[in-house]
């Protein structure tokens, strides 16, 4: 009988250990794939923290690249500016030398003549208009314009002025100031100015590509 307890006994503890084992077993298992998973989460969650850190370094440095090209192309853009504003005045500088020569030779005498006729072309015999001549045209080529406009039409339809702005050439306008017409080497220049402009403008974006 004590044998039949005993038996009883051993059997029931072998079952309840067996028992607890499985669910020990159990619970490693659950546990470990748990961990398994955890660990996996943080090693994907660390891939993903280190990539998105790597794409905003990335990014971080495309735009402070770009910032410092388009720093550098402005600093390049106005020095380009400076240099043709100084280009433009010292060409003009030279023009307005070579221009003084000029004034003072035949062919200018030639060029004064023809301005007053081409200026005069535009109003009527009878329309009474305002020249304007620079003083040293006033001073040293009276004569030549005196005939040139008395050519064409009568003493009381004019008037005649020195402008020390002008040049050279000359600037008519009508006596009710209607109509304006500029034949003067100041606005040769200033056509020139702009023609000079575009070229160096031109010529200095093809140097800085």
């Amino acid at each position: 009988m004590p044998n039949s307890i005993e038996d009883k006994i051993s059997l029931f503890t072998k079952v309840i250990v067996e028992r607890i084992e499985l669910d020990f077993q159990q619970k490693k298992k659950k546990l470990v794939e748990y961990y398994e998973s955890r660990q996996s989460t943080i090693i994907k969650d660390n891939e993903k923290r280190k990539k998105k850190a790597i794409a905003n370094a990335t990014k971080d440095a495309i735009t402070k690249k770009q910032q410092m090209i388009l720093r550098a192309r402005s600093a390049m853009h106005l020095e380009v500016l400076k240099k043709k504003q100084e280009f433009i005045e010292r060409i003009i500088e030279e023009v307005k030398k070579k221009t003084r020569t000029f004034t003072g030779t035949a062919e200018y005498i030639e060029f004064l003549k023809e301005a007053i006729k081409q200026v005069l072309s535009r109003f009527s015999d009878d329309q009474f208009v305002n020249f304007s001549f620079s003083r040293d045209d006033i001073k040293n080529n009276q004569k030549v314009i005196l005939s040139t406009i008395k050519s064409f039409r009568d003493e009381d339809t004019y008037k005649i002025e020195a402008d020390n702005s002008l040049m050279g050439g000359v600037f008519v306008k009508s006596g009710d100031g209607r109509l304006e017409i500029d034949f003067t080497v100041n606005s040769i220049m200033e056509d020139s100015k702009k023609l000079i402009g575009e070229y160096l403008s031109s010529w200095l974006n093809e140097v800085i590509k």
